[in-house]
């Protein structure tokens, strides 16, 4: 190796003073690979290494130059070096301009970068601003805001905008349980809740003011279609720019833009987005621009899987799949007896430990209360669990409250997975040592243990789901292929299936000793996978850090990683679950950095395989190609005239209070379809108390309200909700003059 010292003198004998072996990292996202060793001294050898394909800013050094300085010195030289957007990075800055603007690019090719250098030109203009005669003092000062959907890249994006723009300006961060900035900041990146709840806390600093902002980037955009902080905000910055008659140039970023499928669906989705966000510009790279600047599409090389293992016979049907109707499918199947023969089994053990409890309440049958009737699966061992904090310790009570604590998350994992996923329930069955019997057990109690147990010997041809199974094989072979720098990501849906999959890949040593697999898992922060098993901030960070590192080869994660986290060493990526859209597709598979990497689709929804997914993911890039800014806004004023007029012909139904009040579900529904909205059950529970609590929503293209209601039925609590949105709008119409 050739060194050249420039602003660094390089020890006096490097290579015998060398400790570690070579290592790859990336900095952050979009930059090429930075190769280096560590010395005894605390020194570090650097060589830029220009092999790699992946996307994101050159550099303008010399390939191979090498250099050497102290890790003190690091940071700041990364700083100094002269980053270049590559042409289609830069060519969307170009375009962005003055207006409001959604770039889409893929997940990996440097979105960031995009908003970096659209923030550093707007401070440059600041500057400039502030030093001519007629700069008020907002125009001096003002910053931009860059929002993230999670906690986890609130550090990640701040380092990365740092980077970019210069230690000429500060960076400021923030998120809950964080300090809120003590001084000005030049940019604020920040989760949007914990923005919102900032503005209100320190509404008299004004540092937190729109009037304080000049741009606002929301990274992951889509969220503003969904019921999102991010739509609060965006309505927040059309509201104070109507007012003040001022304004904050908006960038939106994604890798996809909505969750639709379907050409009219997409093209509604996007027109929301637009009229949302007032975007009058919208950019997306062609493939063959992203291509020859490196970045290699991911979409062509996704493995399918099909299905090599057995679904149980007489599953829920995938047309009977109603996610807010899960319960209820669950509980009718029960009542009809027409679950699977696993289901059943698992039902029937949960069945005998509450018997078991009734009777032991010291000669008082009937104290035991079954949370079974609760439509929050969740609840239950939840119940469970706190029955169990108050109970006498050892005690018979309390073995049999934790004994049915497990067994009702895998009542829940049964219902979760449509009773498909019987050999995981098993595993979770089988690692919380869910087959234990004290001896003291009822005889039927016994019975039913063992029937299930029964079913992990290996003869046992009743579980036919090896879905698992086969996902070991999978990483066996994907190991070999990729050697030592084999580095894998499973997505998951559900946390508890997370937790299931990383213990039974690392039950076994035999899978590490032999195959040199160490999986962890990765859950959202602060979650709970059951009562008794957390997932704190500070495990998800250090299991990610030791995923770069090299100290563990296997992430069985959720959505946490998915949604733009950098872990570019990642070079398999496996979905276990179902994609249920186009953003996940290009999530999930963005993750592979890596060229050559492995992306494996375990499986499918029958109404939406991977090719629907991805006709739907270039029917995005054709409406985003034909993009009309001045057409998009009058077709969005005529669909906005034409729902006001549809609710002021509707009017009339809301001055009606009596037959309100007498019908209020009934008059809600009528509205909903005379104004084409959308009027969803956001949530149906029931409480400890025996109540019902319902969340209705009501979703029109001009205005949302949500309504909550409380009762001693299902149907009472939705007429409370019911008439608590009628009300809302009724208000609404009144201040707007109908």
């Amino acid at each position: 190796l050739q060194s050249t010292t420039r602003d660094h003198n390089p020890p006096s004998s490097p290579y015998k003073s060398l400790q570690k072996s070579v290592t790859a990292i990336h900095h952050f996202s979009g930059i090429h690979h930075i190769l280096t060793f560590e010395s005894s001294k605390n020194q570090i050898l650097t060589i830029i290494n220009f092999s790699t394909s992946l996307p994101g800013p050159s550099l303008s050094l010399a390939k191979n130059d090498a250099y050497f300085f102290s890790l003190a010195s690091r940071d700041n030289y990364l700083q100094n070096m002269k980053f270049q957007l590559r042409p289609y990075q830069k060519q969307a800055v170009d375009k962005i301009g003055d207006q409001n603007t959604i770039v889409k690019m893929p997940t990996g090719s440097g979105k960031t970068f995009v908003a970096a250098e659209f923030i550093k030109q707007g401070l440059k203009k600041r500057s400039l601003i502030s030093a001519s005669s007629l700069a008020s003092s907002a125009d001096s000062t003002s910053a931009a805001l860059f929002l993230v959907p999670a906690c986890d890249l609130v550090a990640q994006q701040r380092r990365a905008i740092e980077a970019w723009i210069g230690r000429d300006y500060y960076v400021a961060e923030y998120m809950g349980g964080k300090s809120s900035p003590s001084r000005r900041f030049d940019v604020l990146v920040s989760t949007p809740q914990a923005f919102l709840i900032l503005q209100q806390v320190e509404a008299e600093k004004k540092l937190f003011a729109w009037s304080n902002f000049f741009a606002c980037v929301f990274d992951e955009c889509h969220h503003i279609i969904k019921d999102h902080p991010y739509r609060v905000i965006a309505q927040g910055i059309n509201a104070w720019q109507s007012h003040y008659n001022n304004r904050i140039q908006i960038l939106g970023l994604s890798a996809s833009l909505t969750y639709a499928v379907g050409h009219k669906a997409v093209e509604a989705a996007l027109g929301n987005l637009c009229y949302d966000l007032s975007v009058t510009n919208m950019i997306s790279p062609t493939e063959e621009e992203l291509m020859s600047a490196g970045y290699t599409p991911k979409d062509d090389v996704i493995e399918q899987m099909h299905e090599p293992w057995n679904v149980p016979d007489g599953v829920v049907p995938e047309h009977l799949r109603k996610t807010h109707a899960m319960y209820e499918t669950f509980m009718g199947r029960v009542k009809h007896g027409t679950n699977t023969p696993f289901a059943t089994k698992i039902y029937k053990v949960v069945r005998e430990i509450e018997e078991q409890i009734d009777e032991l309440q010291d000669g008082r049958k009937g104290e035991f209360l079954s949370p079974l009737n609760q439509i929050k699966l969740a609840a239950w061992e939840e119940y469970a669990f706190q029955m169990s904090r108050k109970s006498s310790k050892g005690s018979p009570r309390q073995n049999l409250y934790d004994l049915l604590e497990i067994w009702y998350v895998a009542l829940r994992m049964v219902v979760q997975s449509w009773e498909e996923e019987e050999q995981l329930v098993l595993q979770w069955l089988l690692i919380n040592s869910g087959f234990h019997n004290e001896g003291w057990f009822s005889y039927n109690l016994t019975i039913s243990l063992e029937s299930v147990e029964r079913l992990l010997s290996s003869d046992a041809h009743t579980i036919k789901s090896q879905k698992i199974s086969s996902l070991r094989m999978i990483l066996t072979d994907k190991k070999k292929a990729k050697g030592v720098d084999f580095r894998g990501i499973i997505f998951v849906q559900q946390r508890i299936t997370a937790y299931v999959l990383c213990q039974y890949l690392n039950k076994n040593d035999d899978f590490f000793t032999k195959h040199g697999i160490r999986a962890e898992y990765v859950t959202a922060r602060n979650s709970k996978i059951t009562p008794s098993i957390k997932m704190t901030p500070s495990e998800a960070t250090r299991r990610i850090e030791k995923f770069r590192k090299g100290d563990i080869n296997v992430i069985v994660a959720t959505s946490v990683i998915e949604e733009g986290l950098d872990v570019p060493e990642a070079n398999v990526v496996i979905s276990y679950d179902c994609l249920k859209d186009t953003v996940e597709l290009a999530q999930r598979f963005g993750r592979a950095r890596q060229k050559e990497s492995s992306l494996t689709l375990m499986t499918e929804r029958r109404d939406r395989p991977l090719a629907v997914l991805k006709d739907a993911k270039k029917l995005q890039d054709n409406i985003i190609k034909e993009f009309d800014p001045v057409q998009t806004q009058k077709t969005l004023m005529s669909r906005q005239q034409s729902q006001l007029d549809r609710e002021r012909a509707a009017a009339p139904l809301l001055a009606n209070r009596a037959k309100i009040e007498r019908s209020p579900l009934e008059s809600l529904n009528i509205y909903a379809a005379k104004t084409k909205a959308v009027l969803k059950t956001e949530s149906l529970d029931q409480s400890q108390d025996g109540r019902f609590r319902c969340k209705l929503e009501y979703v029109a293209m001009s205005r949302r309200m949500d309504g909550l209601g409380v009762g001693a039925t299902k149907k009472q609590c939705k007429h409370e909700a019911a008439l608590c949105i009628l009300k809302k709008l009724r208000d609404s119409d009144e201040r707007r003059g109908h």
